[in-house]
């Protein structure tokens, strides 16, 4: 492992150099900020100091190598630390993993069991608590009929909620709306960002502003400059919970505020506990939770339990493009209580956002429906 320490009077010009020196993969360990008097009265010096690490197989040889800048050997062994207690963590979340997909093999076999005319397939993705209203729902309106794919999709629709979207206003003067967009790691929190914030440039022709505090991975943070460039919109990097509020302060001429987090897995209670401590007044935010439309229907239950300290208002299910099984969203709803309002299908920025719709969600659970909606389903690439 690489192991180096830098000063400097701009974070951004620390950051450019660890990139350019350890490469994209670089972890930011600490960040310490020292202010020293100045020779004249008044005058006072502000300096940073950072220590980052990379793996040494992840370092570009290609890259020149800079001053010897090593840390000292107790640090060395901080970090080393740091890593043995991550692969504990690891090793037990998958430990707890194989257990739960044991039980998921036990509930299949379960589910496979059961007469078809009890629990019939449209009703197999659906929360099993909701199952007894969704199938009196569907012979309601199937009449004299056997209910078929359409009915159980049309009674699910009325079971599902959702926001159709966030309303997102010119403030006049009443200072910003800021939505804060948290969840687990690789679900697409930041891409999501930059759609929302996208949309309210280009469609809504609102005053927009974007700032993360996901400053783990260098290349987190310029991913979402990349996009703030590309719509024309103000970002800045919060290393601390009183930058942060610095940041919100100076952006109180925007009409929304965007705040991108580190993902933190749901088994990651410390790390969830740190997003949490940046936002020290959660009234003043408006928390989305961000969950792929694929979630296991174990998993749901763990998500919602862990960011459930964010008080999150709202959901945003991700990659329903990637999904060929959906049968933890009802499970997700059920949990959380949470209204969805937005689906994500694809990488495009602004185009592959939507507000959300009972109908679409429906035609996600239900395996059995051809889609007819805008939105882009794994189910459907599946079945091709």
């Amino acid at each position: 492992m690489i192991i180096r320490r830098y000063t400097g009077s701009s974070l951004e010009g620390i950051r450019e150099a660890i990139e350019r020196e350890l490469g994209p993969n670089a972890v930011i360990v600490n960040t310490e900020k020292k202010t020293k008097m100045g020779l004249l009265p008044g005058l006072r010096k502000v300096t940073y100091e950072v220590i980052t690490a990379v793996e040494e197989t992840a370092h570009s040889a290609s890259r020149a190598a800079g001053p010897d800048q090593t840390a000292p050997d107790n640090m060395v062994e901080w970090v080393l630390e740091e890593q043995k207690q991550q692969y504990r963590n690891l090793r037990q979340s998958i430990k707890m993993l194989d257990a739960k997909l044991a039980d998921v093999d036990s509930q299949i076999e379960t589910m496979r069991s059961v007469p078809d005319e009890e629990h019939p397939r449209p009703v197999q993705n659906v929360h099993e608590s909701w199952r007894p209203r969704l199938l009196e729902l569907a012979r309601m309106i199937a009449g004299d009929a056997e209910p078929e794919a359409q009915h159980f999709h049309t009674a699910l629709s009325t079971m599902i909620s959702t926001r159709h979207g966030l309303d997102f206003q010119k403030c006049n003067g009443s200072g910003p709306a800021v939505c804060v967009v948290v969840g687990p790691t690789g679900v697409g929190k930041t891409t999501s960002i930059a759609k929302l914030a996208a949309s309210c440039v280009l469609k809504d022709k609102l005053n927009v502003g974007l700032l993360t505090i996901d400053t783990f991975r260098v290349a987190a943070v310029d991913q979402l400059r990349e996009y703030a460039r590309l719509i024309g919109v103000e970002f800045s990097v919060a290393f601390s919970a009183k930058e942060l509020d610095q940041y919100i302060q100076r952006f109180q001429n925007k009409d929304v505020i965007f705040i991108d987090t580190p993902g933190r897995s749901q088994f990651d209670e410390s790390g969830i506990g740190d997003i949490r401590e940046y936002l020290d007044n959660p009234d003043r935010y408006s928390v989305i939770l961000t969950v792929p439309a694929n979630v296991r229907r174990e998993d749901a239950e763990h998500i919602v339990r862990s960011y459930q300290r964010m008080a999150p208002s709202s959901l945003i299910i991700s990659k329903t493009d990637e999904a060929s099984c959906c049968d933890g969203l009802t499970h997700l709803l059920n949990t959380s209580g949470l209204p969805i309002a937005y689906l994500t299908d694809g990488q495009r920025v602004p185009e592959d956002i939507h507000l959300a719709a009972p109908g679409i969600v429906a035609s996600l659970v239900i395996p059995d429906l051809s889609h007819h909606e805008h939105i882009k389903s794994g189910i459907e690439s599946y079945a091709r």
